[in-house]
């Protein structure tokens, strides 16, 4: 490996992967370890990022979508929450709702580049619960509701939209998302 010299702390460079990763021999030494052990922890948690990575994308909707076009599959069906609202009754301020809205378009393109035609999409709200609280100085009821709005949508099998570079571009493009994090 070759030495850097020039200044008063010498520092060896250790090729990790794809990266250089700069080791300082003092820092090395103070954790008891030597830099070819530190360059294979290094290397280690790089390997694991890129696994990750790897579960993240089979677990997504591309991913499975890629499964099932490799295995001959005809259809494909998936839901996506688009919007969580949470609701509450406060007892002077009255109802308040908070949402979270996700746009499922990229998530959709990324399945059809994959090999796949949206036949249809429809949405449902889901109620997971709500709290009333009876008006104050006054009749009635306040009523605030929590709950989520999933999107189903259902894809055909269409060759034509496949766009999706072969296995070694997913790899190369994976490894890259992941050594960015």
């Amino acid at each position: 490996m070759p030495e850097l010299g020039g200044s008063p702390r010498h520092q060896r460079i250790v090729a990790v992967g794809i990266r250089l990763a700069s080791v300082d021999k003092g820092e090395a030494r103070a954790l008891g370890k030597t830099p070819e052990q530190i360059a294979a922890k290094e290397e280690q948690k790089r390997q694991q990022r890129i696994y990750q990575a790897w579960q993240a994308f089979w677990a997504s909707p591309a991913g499975q979508a890629r499964r099932s076009f490799y295995y001959g599959d005809q259809v494909l069906q998936f839901s996506i929450d688009v919007l969580n609202q949470a609701g509450w009754v406060g007892a002077m301020a009255g109802n308040r709702t908070r949402a979270h809205a996700v746009d499922p378009t990229a998530i959709l393109n990324s399945v059809c580049r994959e090999g796949w035609e949206l036949v249809n999409g429809d949405f449902v709200f889901l109620t997971t619960g709500h709290s009333s609280r009876d008006k104050l100085l006054s009749s009635g009821q306040q009523v605030a509701v929590a709950g989520t709005v999933l999107g189903y949508y259902l894809f055909r099998r269409c060759e034509a939209n496949l766009q999706a570079g072969g296995d070694d571009d997913l790899q190369q493009r994976i490894e890259q998302e992941a050594l960015s994090m």
